[in-house]
């Protein structure tokens, strides 16, 4: 499968490597600055978690050409940036499938209106992490010698179709598991319902996840700002709550699900996957921040913690 990532940020340049190490037929696509370093050196990577450095010589270019043949077109990009990338991807007949992968609490009305539907599949990635002076600096796992955190993936429709099964063959082929889900969209908003409380809690610790944990008002906050977007869903009609470790802060007692995001932030991969990229995309959560209040209008639920953390957002 002819794949290209477009952008070759943390996530775009992640699985370029893992893709192109396992022989696959991977171009990224970079711009600026970017794209004359990598032109020049290559993907450089470094895991935090392990200590171990990769490096990659992929093929880079710095645009989608109108006659580019592509079997899939993985967009690696934030949501806020997308509108150039939906008119390239237009004019680009020769692109079969494009997965977007990244934060998305308010639904695909606005990548239907530029893109085939039968193009479309939409995802999450597993990895998390930043670029410091070029070289990524990732956690695509939460020990450092545990399995790797899943890519999620997709139909809008909620149908398994026979493109859904290849891209989630290609990645599986690099080691990268995959989790097909049938609630995309539901998938997403829950994530956003506590991706949006995590953000707000570590911007007011200045993105010091550690410092977060020590806290108990934040977390306590934190818990409870979860229990009232997961509410906001519920009334909304999404039923489907996942990842399957946001069920659990769901249905456990507070004082147990307080316990849990301690752990979490705690943890080196919180610092790596959570504050790194908080500290780097504080633009992209005062968007997803403002998406849910979307939702969150739209509901009849009270959200005094999820309003109290979201002003450290915006």
């Amino acid at each position: 499968m002819k794949t290209l990532f477009f952008g070759a940020g943390l996530v775009g340049s992640v699985y370029a490597h893992l893709l192109h190490q396992a022989g696959g037929d991977v171009t990224v696509l970079a711009r600026g600055e970017r794209h004359d370093w990598l032109k020049e050196n290559g993907l450089v990577l470094l895991n935090e978690l392990t200590g171990q450095r990769g490096s990659s010589r992929v093929e880079v270019v710095n645009q989608l050409k109108a006659d580019d043949e592509y079997d899939l077109v993985v967009v690696a990009i934030r949501k806020n940036k997308l509108l150039p990338v939906f008119e390239i991807l237009a004019a680009s007949p020769g692109v079969k499938n494009v997965l977007f992968m990244g934060n998305n609490a308010l639904g695909f009305d606005e990548y239907v209106k530029h893109l085939p539907v039968e193009k479309l599949l939409m995802g999450f990635p597993g990895v998390g992490g930043g670029i410091r002076e070029q070289v990524v600096h990732f956690a695509d796992r939460e020990k450092p010698k545990g399995k790797r955190r899943a890519i999620t993936i997709g139909e809008i429709d909620g149908q398994s179709k026979e493109r859904t099964v290849a891209v989630k063959s290609l990645f599986v082929s690099a080691g990268v598991p995959v989790v097909q889900t049938r609630e995309i969209d539901g998938w997403l908003k829950y994530h956003a319902a506590l991706v949006i409380p995590l953000a707000g809690a570590l911007y007011k610790h200045d993105c010091d996840n550690y410092q977060a944990a020590k806290d108990k008002e934040t977390l306590r906050a934190l818990v409870r700002a979860a229990k009232e977007g997961f509410r906001v869903l519920k009334a909304l009609g999404f039923s489907k709550r996942q990842p399957f470790e946001l069920n659990l802060i769901y249905w456990l007692p507070e004082i147990m699900s307080m316990r849990g995001v301690r752990v979490l932030l705690e943890s080196k991969f919180a610092e790596v996957a959570f504050a790194m990229h908080a500290k780097a995309a504080r633009d992209e959560m005062e968007d997803l921040a403002r998406e849910f209040q979307q939702l969150t209008a739209m509901s009849s639920v009270e959200t005094p913690n999820i309003d109290t953390l979201r002003d450290f957002i915006i």
